[in-house]
This record gives structure tokens, sequence and C-alpha cells, in this order.
């Protein structure tokens, strides 16, 4: 590869990770305000995520701008598109050799993604979530929404097996959704 390539890429991301970095601190603030979550977890899985990204913006196997990584009670879920199985592997092992990682979900797909795809899937993920915001028995806060090609991943804790329904109808009820696969816990976190 050219040196000027590898500098090109090397800079992008470095951009990523303070991106990310960025991105992190404002959650933080939104999650600290609102969530059951007591702020060890949060710090916690906030901590290994950004752990995470900054790996993979690092390794020049994997593009991090195609791997989402959401982490709840230290269980990392991956997803997303990538061109190479070594990438998709390369992407897991780097989680997994991530300090306070419990478990790694690898929902990533071999494939690209267009432009027009990630903008669907945004305005996707942003239309549940505001559903969610706005329906009074949910706590979106412990909610987390992924959608890659219309399929809607929900990943956190809830109160009780009505909510985890409830949250699941959500979404499966908003336009656009292909199909909803529901990783929500049950019940109190018992911390550690």
């Amino acid at each position: 590869m050219n040196t000027c390539l590898q500098v090109e890429s090397a800079k992008r991301r470095v951009a990523a990770v303070g991106t990310w970095l960025g991105l992190l601190l404002v959650a933080l603030a939104l999650i600290g305000c609102a969530s059951t979550q007591s702020a060890g977890t949060q710090m916690g899985d906030s901590g290994i995520a950004v752990k995470i990204k900054t790996k993979l913006a690092a390794d020049p196997e994997v593009n991090p701008f195609n791997v989402d990584v959401d982490v709840n009670e230290g269980v990392v879920r991956l997803s997303g598109k990538v061109e190479d199985p070594e990438a998709r592997v390369q992407a897991e092992e780097l989680a997994r050799n991530t300090e306070g990682v419990v478990r790694v979900v690898n929902d990533i797909e071999l494939g690209s993604t267009t432009l027009g795809e990630r903008v669907d899937d945004a305005g996707l993920t942003l239309k549940i979530k505001t559903k969610l915001a706005a329906d009074p028995e949910i706590n979106p806060f412990n909610i987390n929404v992924d959608v890659e090609d219309g399929k809607v991943t929900l990943m956190g804790r809830v109160t009780d097996e009505r909510h985890k329904q409830h949250a699941e109808e959500i979404a499966r009820n908003t336009e656009g959704v292909r199909s909803v696969v529901n990783r929500l816990e049950v019940g109190e976190r018992t911390e550690q």
C-alpha cells in the first residue's frame, strides 16, 4: 500500500477515535441522569466500549466505521458489515481480549453497506428510540436499539417481562422494521 494512503488511513482512524470519545462523553452525561443502572455499571460498560472502539480504530484489518459496539453488563455485541471473514474474526478477538468483557456476541455480517442503507437504518433507529422515549412505561435509557438492514436488535435491561414484550412490540410496529431480536434482560441487576 502506498505510504500516503497509509498515512491518510491512520489520520481517519485517529479522527474516528476522537469522535467516539466525544460521543461517549455526551452519552455518559445523558445516561447518568436517567438510568436505573448503577454508576459503576454505566462507567464500566462505557469504558469497555471505548477500549474496544479504540482497538478497532487502530487495527489495519477492521474498518471501525463498519462495526458497531454495544456493551451491556460486560456482554459485548458487535454488529455491522465487513468485507472479509478475517476482519469479522479480528473484531471479535479484539473485543474478547478487552478487560472487563464477560462475553462477545458477534453479529457482524459479511458484505458491504451502502450510504443509503446506513441512512435508512439511522432513521429507523431514531423512530424506534423516539417511540420508546415517548412511552411512559419504558425507560429508554436502559434500552439500546441497533438496526442493520431493517433488522432491529434490542439490548439492555427492563424491570419485568411485560416491559420486555412492550418494547419489542413498539419496535415491531414501527414502519420499515423487518424483524426484531429481543435480547433485553429482565429484573434488577445484581452487582458483582
